[in-house]
């Protein structure tokens, strides 16, 4: 997860604990007239992880990269400052390396922004 050329560390950014039973939840702000790069990772073991954006005022589903084969970045502009949630769970498929129920590790999420035009 490296910065982009011309984008920002977006203070936002975070990390958790995570297991293969745990969705956690986050509520972030996003500012209007910015593009936006949301980067996912996690331990080897847990991917692929799985992110879905929904709207915290009607609780509609605007995205999830499970459509995109797990992709793990994604870049969005808004025009307008917003809220959105942002569930995130592992799915722990590609290791192959059996029983991972009880198995935790880190999720780190790096958002990084840049004003439209620059």
């Amino acid at each position: 997860m490296d910065l982009q050329k011309d984008y920002k560390l977006y203070s936002q950014s975070t990390s958790a604990v995570i297991g293969l039973k745990d969705t956690i939840e986050f509520n972030v702000v996003f500012y209007g007239q910015k593009d936006y790069i949301f980067s996912f990772c996690t331990d080897k073991n847990l991917y692929p992880v799985n992110f879905r954006l929904i709207d915290p005022d009607t609780s509609e589903l605007l995205y999830d990269n499970s459509g995109d084969r797990y992709l793990e970045s994604l870049s969005i502009g808004f025009d307008v400052t917003r809220r959105l949630n942002i569930q995130v769970n592992v799915l722990g498929g590609i290791s192959g390396k059996g029983d991972l129920k009880d198995y935790t590790g880190c999720l780190g999420i790096l958002f990084q922004c840049k004003n439209y035009g620059n």
